[in-house]
């Protein structure tokens, strides 16, 4: 069945009274947006967000939103939004300021006919709306077409989220019931102020598995470290993909920085860059707003890194070997960008990263840079021969 979301931003936040619950930045981005690219992944192919007036602030939402590709609508009144809602369709509802762990709204989309999303009742729960002597509502519903049509004919001035969640509960929704620790640990949680999207983006970002495969120093160093940088660059709206792009731009620069022969400069760069790319990661998979062309940003930066290495083989006198270490590299690179499999550990897999940091550790020490080439591109030959990737 066809579905639909609608999303409300009315409610103003507690905090700031003049800026409603749906402006609060949360995830590098303002709420209502972070609602909406939610429905939009549970396959919602239009939204419908009711607001009590169309602000220049909202219009821009609704045009980021439409140029990722999401029909939206902004919806003043009660007949507009029944003029405008397909009658053949399921429809999502989400309470105003809610946020909720993905897996959670994908469960619904799956589901057919009338639902609600619960938690057991209890003192972590008592903030959210009460079912029963059982239940709590964790803020996001499917409606059939029938329980929503009949409904909004008699809302009239009543609260729009309450008068359909109440109208779901009298006809007997199946339940899908959450753990009650999601809401201790952030994972469901209502929003009405900007301390509280802080914290829950935090939560998120400790919570969120990369799409990205992860291994040697990107995993066991760099990563932890972009798990504390990830949430304070969220608060400032960043895109992912300028952030991808500032990666870039540092792997070029080293690589710049190298050609005359400043290579501890270039090689800090490198590692710079390949955190900042992993930070990017992070921001765009909390955001929910990273795709294919993020993908391909973090993979240049990465290849540059690669490049950098082969440049400061043959500025040593060792082109062969230091192309060969490059080569294993990009080619490992490669592979974890598609997510293939390996036989060996991850810490044992060469990373652009790794590769970087043996051999700056390496000039820092003073150790002679030809042989530590000459030997790190045979070890990386041989855990490539290893760790061949197959195709899953």
């Amino acid at each position: 069945m066809p579905l639909a979301a609608i999303l409300c931003a009315t409610a103003p936040s507690s905090d700031h009274p003049d800026i409603i619950r749906g402006q609060i930045i949360f995830a590098a981005q303002t709420l209502i947006e972070y609602q909406a690219r939610q429905a939009s992944a549970a396959g919602a192919s239009e939204l419908f967000i009711v607001v009590d007036a169309v602000t220049p602030q909202l219009s821009r939402i609704v045009d980021h939103l439409i140029g990722d590709g999401i029909e939206v609508h902004l919806i003043r009144d009660m007949t507009s939004l029944m003029r405008l809602l397909p009658r053949d369709a399921d429809v999502l509802l989400f309470a105003d300021g809610m946020v909720v762990n993905q897996s959670h709204v994908a469960r619904l989309a799956d589901v057919q006919g009338d639902a609600l999303l619960v938690v057991e009742d209890g003192a972590e729960t008592s903030h959210l709306e009460r079912i029963d002597t059982l239940h709590r509502w964790a803020g996001v519903a499917r409606l059939s077409p029938q329980t929503l049509f009949s409904t909004l004919d008699l809302i009239g001035d009543w609260d729009f989220v309450l008068t359909l969640f109440r109208a779901t509960v009298q006809s007997a929704p199946q339940r899908i019931l959450a753990p009650r620790s999601d809401v201790t640990e952030g994972r469901i949680a209502l929003i009405d102020r900007q301390d509280t999207a802080d914290l829950v983006s935090r939560s998120l970002v400790a919570d969120t598995t990369i799409q990205a495969q992860r291994a040697g120093v990107e995993r066991y160093l760099l990563e932890p470290v972009a798990r504390f940088i990830a949430p304070r660059i969220l608060r400032l709206q960043i895109p992912s993909r300028h952030i991808s792009l500032a990666a870039i731009a540092m792997a070029a620069l080293g690589l710049a920085l190298m050609v005359p022969g400043w290579t501890t400069a270039g090689l800090l760069l490198f590692l710079l860059s390949l955190l900042t790319a992993i930070v990017a990661d992070q921001v765009a998979a909390v955001g929910r707003i990273a795709g294919a062309q993020d993908g391909r940003l973090r993979l240049g930066s990465e290849l540059l890194v690669a490049g950098g290495i082969a440049l400061m083989g043959q500025q040593r006198g060792l082109s062969s070997d230091g192309l060969h270490m490059a080569i294993a590299v990009a080619i490992i690179t490669v592979a974890l960008y598609q997510k293939r499999p390996f036989s060996v550990p991850a810490w044992a897999i060469f990373t652009p990263g790794s590769a970087v940091l043996l051999l700056l550790l390496a000039n820092g020490v003073g150790l002679i840079a030809g042989p530590v080439i000459a030997l790190a591109s045979l070890a990386a030959m041989l855990l490539l021969g290893r760790a061949q990737p197959t195709v899953s």
